[in-house]
């Protein structure tokens, strides 16, 4: 398997393992859809935004990349449902899962430049 897919799937694990810790520890109650669908969210952020290289540095363009793929997100949970006060704290989550995301991937990132420059 490719190293950059491998990695990919890697980094889309860590914020999926994440939120499904989240939402069974903060809620529960919350049925097996709702965590699936938000699992299966973070798994295909944290790959995509892996793989996608805008030219700034990971870790900035990872936290911009989660967010812009989180605005289906603010609306639906907050602004579309009447809940504004959801919003800062989903914009503050996403921040910090693109921290995460990158974070791993500038890791993995530098561990594949050593093996390959050896």
């Amino acid at each position: 398997m490719n190293v950059k897919i491998k990695n990919a799937i890697i980094v889309g694990l860590i914020p999926a393992i994440l939120e499904g810790l989240l939402i069974h520890f903060a809620d529960p109650t919350t049925g097996n859809w709702v965590l699936i669908q938000s699992i299966l969210f973070w798994f295909s952020c944290g790959f995509v935004v892996y793989l996608i290289d805008i030219g700034l540095n990971k870790i900035i363009s990872c936290i911009l990349l989660t967010v812009l793929l989180n605005l289906p997100w603010y609306i639906s949970l907050s602004i579309g449902s009447g809940k504004l006060e959801h919003l800062a704290p989903l914009f503050i989550s996403s921040i910090i899962m693109g921290l995460v995301i990158g974070l791993v991937s500038k890791k993995l990132n530098k561990m594949n430049d050593k093996t390959t420059n050896r």
